[in-house]
């Protein structure tokens, strides 16, 4: 760790400035003079002067912000946390404070580039312009003109201690922008704002808003889209796109098309009319619609990555927003774009030096708030271009994350920091829910280094929940996915209604010992260049419901794990290969002896050569498997001939009274030659309620979200 990561946060009390954190460094070559208002002193070519605390537009005094208490110093890997501060609803746009562009408030000049700014009392931003750094102290406010579109660049760290409002009103844009970060100088870290890491800090009791104007974050396609077309049909009319808005529309090609887990097209909106999108070009590639089954057909997401509030680093210089503050922030319809740095590695790459994420440096960071958070909404945000995590609620509990989207973000999308080995517990952080919210092009470079890479981690705590949400385009090497369930997590989610297609890899994948049960229902998969569903580790208790797993290249499931008490349970799926894979379900090696893994009441069909496959490895553990009442398009079962004998495998098709036991050839009774088995009549569990069509939906938009009110 750094030793900035153990130094004793900014007191939000303390009036005198902290040169330190708010000048650049001395290898620019910059004076930046401390200018402020009350009681801190401002140099200006040897002038000192001393500013009354008055509002200069009404003589009034700026009110101070309620105080609570500050967050407790911690390291980025130690769980303590902030007690919880008071529930506050949001306060009004207050735009009577004094015009930053008057000079009178400024002591006669108006700061510039290389000035850093402490505010203290209320200021409206109706002009652009740029500091060197910036201190909203608690007393302190700062709103852009909502009326207006406004650009604030920042060279250095902006702080809020007070309040930050950008909150446009019509077709204003509000931008606060950090043009000039150097990535190599960041240090990484935990609480304290480090000097060096150029982003937005909102500490103490600091109130953050960042309120666009509301819009439909994605929406499905209607039909089809083919290359050449200029317009699409969308499943409903999007709220709030207008001309100019920047989209992003997802892959849908099958898995044996080259690129189909890259295949985007981008365009802006000509115009709107209802359902109808009218592009500035042509798009390029095509995007059929996916009938998968049980009544769905599926066409491509198309997001909407444009917004009327704006938090941007740039392309050669990532900033980063570090939130830990004991009072909710509301983020919404925010873009936050170029965030999340990256420091050069130890390991190289085909000789090549590669880069790693900068510890605790994310696009939208919550950290280690524990119940102060609780309550606190993000809707309708996209992070995009980030080099770290995209929405990180690390330690942080109760946060709700609404229609939010991530896109072209190195990194697990959706996450919160991870244990420091394998040995060790993941800290929870509990009531998450991911409400409709997409990971979209979840990227590594290179990509065979992206080993487990995920859009959505699923990781430790309760009361979690992650519904009608989409994973799509995760690139990445063994084990990357969708969703991921890890090793260390033993989170417990409510998961339902979520969408993973034209991954790299897997749509789920779990590898977890668990001591808890774990439920997901309703789940769907196509398109993924790798297995529907991969389950492990060793032993687990899961329950996969009445979801559907459509031509995924490995297969639709792919069982390692068998079951800790109870035994996991594959029940009610539609698995239909289309042509892509061998097996609809294939076992894989089994490390530890465990309980029986129960597949019931699934249709399984498309697949080339077999339903069920037992490829159990001979280095691990025998299969362990029921394959109880499942109807087959085609040979049901294949003892795989370089397979250990299994300890126990069941199988009764649907309709049939009589279960049997299957084993290696000339070991039974009955030859069954197309299952490269012998049968034996044996004891099984009751035929449970038959196989009934399954018939899904999943939202065809992303959830309805509002701004705050005034």
């Amino acid at each position: 760790m750094t030793p900035t990561e153990n130094a004793p946060p900014p007191d939000p009390g303390d009036p005198a400035p902290r040169p330190a954190r708010h000048r650049r460094p001395v290898a620019r070559r910059r004076l930046l003079a401390w200018l402020a208002v009350g009681t801190v002193a401002a140099v200006t070519g040897g002038e000192v002067f001393r500013q009354s605390l008055a509002d200069a537009k009404t003589g009034r005094p700026a009110p101070p912000l309620p105080a609570t208490p500050s967050p407790v110093p911690s390291a980025e890997h130690t769980h303590g946390a902030p007690p919880p501060g008071p529930s506050q609803p949001p306060p009004p746009v207050d735009e009577s404070g004094r015009r930053w562009s008057d000079p009178a408030g400024w002591g006669g000049a108006v700061p510039g580039p290389t000035t850093a700014v402490r505010i203290t009392d209320r200021v409206l931003l109706d002009t652009d312009a740029a500091v060197g750094s910036l201190l909203i102290d608690r007393t302190g406010s700062l709103v852009f003109a909502r009326d207006r579109t406004l650009s604030l660049a920042s060279a250095g760290n902006v702080e809020v201690r007070g309040s930050l409002a950008l909150a446009p009103t019509g077709a204003a844009v509000h931008t606060l922008r950090f043009p000039e970060v150097d990535e190599k100088r960041f240090q990484g870290g935990g609480t304290a704002l480090v000097g060096s890491d150029t982003g937005l800090w909102v500490t103490g009791t600091g109130y953050l808003r960042l309120d666009g104007a509301a819009k439909t974050a994605w929406v499905r396609a209607a039909a089809a889209l083919k290359p050449g077309e200029t317009t699409i049909k969308l499943s409903t009319a999007p709220e709030g796109w207008q001309t100019g808005d920047e989209l992003a529309i997802t892959p849908t090609l099958a898995p044996d098309t080259d690129g189909f887990s890259t295949a985007y097209d981008y365009a802006t909106v000509r115009s709107v009319d209802g359902a109808t999108v009218t592009l500035d070009a042509p798009l390029r590639r095509a995007h059929p619609r996916v009938a998968v089954g049980a009544g769905l057909t599926l066409g491509a997401e198309v997001l909407n990555l444009t917004r009327t509030v704006r938090v941007e680093g740039t392309a050669e210089g990532r900033a980063h927003i570090h939130i830990t503050s004991s009072r909710h922030a509301d983020v919404r319809h925010a873009a936050l774009r170029w965030l999340g740095p990256r420091a050069a590695g130890k390991d190289k790459w085909n000789g090549q030096p590669v880069t790693e994420p900068v510890l605790g440096r994310y696009g939208l960071h919550f950290h280690m708030l524990a119940d102060s958070s609780r309550g606190t909404v993000v809707e309708g945000v996209v992070v995009r271009d980030t080099g770290n995590h995209a929405f990180v609620p690390h330690a942080s509990h109760g946060i709700t994350f609404r229609s939010c989207i991530s896109h072209e973000t190195w990194e697990d999308a959706y996450w919160w920091d991870g244990p420091l080995d394998t040995r060790t517990p993941q800290g929870p952080s509990d009531d998450i829910a991911y409400d409709a919210c997409v990971a979209s092009r979840t990227v590594f470079e290179p990509n065979p280094r992206a080993y487990r890479l995920t859009g959505f981690s699923l990781g430790a705590g309760s009361g979690s929940s992650a519904r009608g949400c989409v994973a799509v385009g995760v690139q990445g090497a063994t084990g990357a996915s969708g969703y991921e369930w890890p090793e260390t997590s033993e989170g417990v989610w409510t998961f339902e209604r979520c969408l993973a297609h034209n991954n790299l890899e897997n749509g789920v994948f779990v590898w977890l010992n668990a001591q808890h049960h774990h439920t997901v229902a309703q789940f769907v998969a196509y398109h993924n260049g790798g297995w529907g569903i991969e389950h492990g580790a060793y032993l687990n208790d899961f329950d996969y419901l009445s979801s559907v797993l459509y031509g995924n290249a490995g297969g639709g499931v792919a069982v390692h794990a068998l079951g800790r008490e109870k035994g996991t349970r594959f029940d009610g799926l539609l698995i239909d290969a289309a042509g892509q894979s061998d097996y609809a379900v294939a076992t894989a090696k089994h490390q530890l002896a465990g309980e029986t893994v129960t597949i019931s009441r699934c249709r399984m069909t498309g697949y080339r050569k077999a339903g069920v496959a037992f490829r159990a490895d001979p280095e691990g553990k025998p299969d362990d498997i029921a394959v109880l009442d499942c109807e087959f398009g085609g040979n049901e079962v294949w003892l795989d001939p370089e397979a250990p004998a299994p300890k126990r495998i069941l199988f009764r098709k649907a309709g049939q009274g009589q279960a049997v036991a299957l084993s290696k050839p000339g070991t039974g009774p009955t030859a069954v030659p197309q299952w490269n088995a012998a049968s034996t009549p044996a004891d099984a569990p009751p035929a449970q309620q038959a196989v009934a069509p399954l018939t899904l939906t999943l939202p065809d938009a992303a959830s309805r979200t509002t701004r705050t009110q005034p």
